[in-house]
């Protein structure tokens, strides 16, 4: 089952691959200083042509910590968009008005379920046993496949 990171965790794997960084280029400039000292008459091939090797491997760790902001970004958004939050404003908002409590009215119930089987899997999709991905957007526990939920009113 998928879930979601938690902060701390994400710290730490940030935190690791920032020491792997800077212990590769360290590695990288140990190893530069080491094949400028190895005799041009040496035996074997001659180690500069492994120098970048080190640096290859600082920027793996580059590409695994832009890949995990990357990753952050887009379930931040995902969330966002989820929970329905909106930027738009609208004019008559300063306008007080009669509150829907005072007069009586109220808007309806809206629950959201997933529906009975996956479309991919086939598997019984339960409410509770799903992964919830923010307010209407599910994945399937049995085969990981993400869907909508549908709207039910009451």
């Amino acid at each position: 089952m998928y879930g979601q990171k938690s902060t701390s965790t994400r710290i730490m794997f940030i935190g690791f691959f920032i020491v792997w960084i800077i212990a590769s280029i360290w590695m990288g400039f140990f190893f530069i200083e080491f094949a400028n000292a190895w005799p041009d008459w040496g035996p074997g091939p001659h180690p500069s042509m492994f120098v970048w090797i080190p640096f290859a491997i600082a920027g793996i760790g580059v590409l695994a910590i832009v890949v995990q902001i990357v990753n952050i970004m887009n379930e931040r958004d995902e969330s966002k968009h989820a929970q329905g939050f909106s930027t738009r404003s609208y004019p008559y908002d300063d306008i007080p008005s009669t509150s829907t409590q005072m007069s009586g009215y109220s808007e309806p119930e809206r629950t959201y379920r997933p529906p009975p089987f996956c479309s991919q899997c086939g598997a019984a999709l339960d409410p509770e046993l799903v992964e919830w991905i923010g307010a209407i957007r599910f994945r399937c526990p049995s085969c990981g496949k993400t869907g909508k939920a549908e709207e039910t009113q009451f």
